[in-house]
């Protein structure tokens, strides 16, 4: 991961693929580049440097694609579903 790594995941953290626990991706497993994970840069297509060939994909969207019914909640900043 990048030294000074940008903390602000609002873009990557709508991605399908992000992983917030490790603010990685299949794309990125060591860690994604502060430019892109701040979306500075936005990952619409493969980048030389990445592993693989996965980008960005909105994982709200995926998730309606599939059928299946989103909490009225979510989307909504700084807030967490507890079991």
């Amino acid at each position: 991961m990048e030294e000074n790594q940008d903390t602000n995941t609002r873009y990557c953290n709508k991605c399908l693929h992000f992983d917030a626990d490790t603010k990685s991706c299949s794309a990125f497993p060591n860690g994604i580049p502060s430019a892109l994970l701040a979306g500075k840069i936005k990952h619409l297509s493969k980048f030389p440097e990445q592993t693989g060939t996965e980008v960005f994909v909105d994982a709200r969207e995926y998730w309606i694609s599939q059928g299946l019914e989103l909490h009225p909640m979510e989307g909504v900043d700084d807030f967490i579903i507890e079991d």
